[in-house]
């Protein structure tokens, strides 16, 4: 659980520190731009056993993601929780792999901007147009396929270096 958590806090750091170096901003993605935290939340996502703990996580990274990030409450919760549905039924269906990993990623991602963007949209939101999400989208693969690609790597390493096969 360890190892869970401490991944979830580098990563939820790491968009803090990148966000401030690349100037990342709605209207002018970087390509080195991505969503760690939700890419390392559901990278762990095969590693729990215990569901209850994982939504439990998701959850209260959602909430700090939200007041960090969108200063909204509950928006992140509830999109949170739409992308742990869509990972369980992708986790359910396919292999745990690093392709599929990548896969995945990407999907959580786009799912999660275009959630954002209808939502956005629906409040009427100052200036989020379908380009703006198609340039987001973009600008997130690259970051998205090495964050993820490095992260299953570390996180295979560390749980079989500890001899971790699930979180209970």
């Amino acid at each position: 659980m360890i190892i869970a958590i401490l991944s979830i806090i580098v990563s939820f750091l790491l968009d803090v520190f990148l966000s401030n170096i690349t100037s990342y901003s709605l209207n002018s993605p970087s390509w080195f731009s991505t969503i760690y935290t939700i890419v390392i939340l559901f990278l762990l996502f095969p590693y729990f056993n215990n569901q209850k703990k994982y939504i439990i996580i998701l959850i209260i990274t959602a909430l700090f993601f939200d007041i960090v990030y969108t200063s909204t409450f509950l928006l992140n919760v509830v999109i949170f929780i739409v992308l742990y549905f869509i990972v369980k039924r992708l986790n359910f269906w396919l292999p745990n792999n690093l392709l599929i990993a990548n896969v995945t990623s990407l999907i959580v991602i786009f799912a999660y901007h275009i959630i954002s963007f209808i939502t956005l949209n629906i409040v009427n939101y100052n200036d989020y147009s379908i380009s703006l999400l198609i340039n987001i989208l973009i600008h997130s693969i690259i970051a998205t396929i090495i964050y993820t690609t490095i992260m299953y790597f570390i996180l295979k390493k560390l749980y079989s270096f500890f001899k971790i096969k699930q979180i209970k």
